[in-house]
């Protein structure tokens, strides 16, 4: 049986017209709406040939029809027009990408909870991962007579800090040293390239307080480790209190247990393309069991040739499809360009970055 321009354009309306409601759509209801100018019987007919090649099902005899995984595969393939991004929604992902934070995750969890108020979904982000974590810079700074903060920036422009309290008080001098040791002796190295040799090199360099050392060398190990290890989290997941498919208590606390879960999340962002196009999965195509009633939309964002994340959304398989890829893709393109702009071209000193970035943040 044919897929011919008139049942195209019926299904599209049953596929709309169900994102908008949640309720099975009847024929009544497409002659009404649609600039078809058929009457309801033979929107009934279309309908039921549209439900034999398996693109509507009919939840009980005399309901109407609903999108199948198929026919919201073909809507999304072939037939949903394309979202206009409001002035609004461009003016909130803004606000949000030029946050004037240090932090690259920072700005990446504050954006994706912002997609998340938008699309009134809960979002799946993965933060940046560089294929090779090269320590750029190491800085300890004296907070007080009885703390340092310990700096650390990799290549690609990331930077963590950690705060180590001191049993006892250190002079200017010592951290200047220090400063100087570390830098020339791990500089330029991996977490793999930070072996004994190193350490013992910078423990024979600087001779004194060797417990602040073991400290520093811990600290610089946990920092480069954060930097190296990709991290996935979820923001808004309750939004999906408002879609009445997630009104039954056992369904909700399905969908909370899978998106807890580490590694279902891990699986759904292994089904990315390597062609960084967006992905959408619909019903029985999510790798994860217990997610298949649902869709995934993912879409990448580059900081730079080597650093790379992802942005996705998790929600019914009614959800609006043109809006959530539209607005999607809008949001990575912008937020590669501003991460890019401000991690992934810079060759700053970490002093810079620090008189730079917000006042305050450990």
């Amino acid at each position: 049986m044919a897929l011919d321009e008139r049942k195209k354009v019926i299904l599209q309306a049953v596929v709309e017209d169900y994102i908008n409601t949640a309720e099975p759509v009847g024929s009544r209801s497409i002659s009404k709406k649609s600039d078809l100018n058929l009457s309801a019987a033979t929107i009934r007919n279309e309908m039921g040939d549209l439900e034999e090649m398996g693109l509507l099902t009919q939840p009980h005899t005399s309901a109407g029809r609903v999108p199948s995984t198929l026919g919201y595969r073909l809507y999304v393939d072939n037939l949903m027009q394309k979202y206009e991004i409001t002035a609004s929604e461009v003016e909130k992902l803004q606000d949000a990408v030029e946050l004037k934070m240090k932090e690259l995750d920072k700005i990446v969890r504050a954006v994706a909870s912002t997609f998340s108020n938008i699309t009134g979904l809960p979002v799946i982000g993965v933060l940046p991962t560089a294929e090779t974590g090269l320590v750029n810079n190491i800085k300890v700074v004296a907070v007080d007579p009885g703390a340092i903060m310990v700096i650390i920036s990799d290549k690609s422009g990331i930077i963590k800090n950690k705060l180590l309290r001191l049993k006892t008080e250190t002079s200017e001098e010592y951290i200047k040293h220090l400063n100087e040791i570390l830098n020339e002796n791990l500089s330029g190295l991996t977490l793999s390239g930070i072996n004994l040799n190193n350490i013992m090199k910078v423990q024979t360099a600087v001779g004194e307080n060797p417990e602040i050392l073991t400290s520093v060398l811990e600290l610089v190990h946990e920092a480069v480790s954060e930097i190296d290890t990709k991290q996935i989290f979820v923001e808004g997941l309750s939004n999906i209190f408002s879609f009445p498919e997630y009104n039954n208590i056992e369904k909700v606390k399905e969908i909370f247990s899978a998106m807890e879960n580490k590694e279902n999340l891990t699986q759904l962002i292994s089904a990315m393309p390597n062609n960084g196009t967006i992905k959408v999965m619909i019903g029985d195509e999510v790798p994860v069991e217990e997610l298949k009633t649902n869709s995934v939309i993912l879409a990448p964002y580059r900081v730079s040739d080597k650093l790379c994340g992802v942005i996705g959304v998790v929600g019914p398989a009614r959800m609006d499809y043109s809006k959530i890829i539209s607005v999607l893709e809008y949001f990575t393109n912008q937020l590669s360009d501003v991460l890019g702009d401000k991690f992934g071209k810079r060759n700053e000193p970490i002093s810079a970055l620090l008189e730079s970035g917000s006042e305050g943040e450990e």
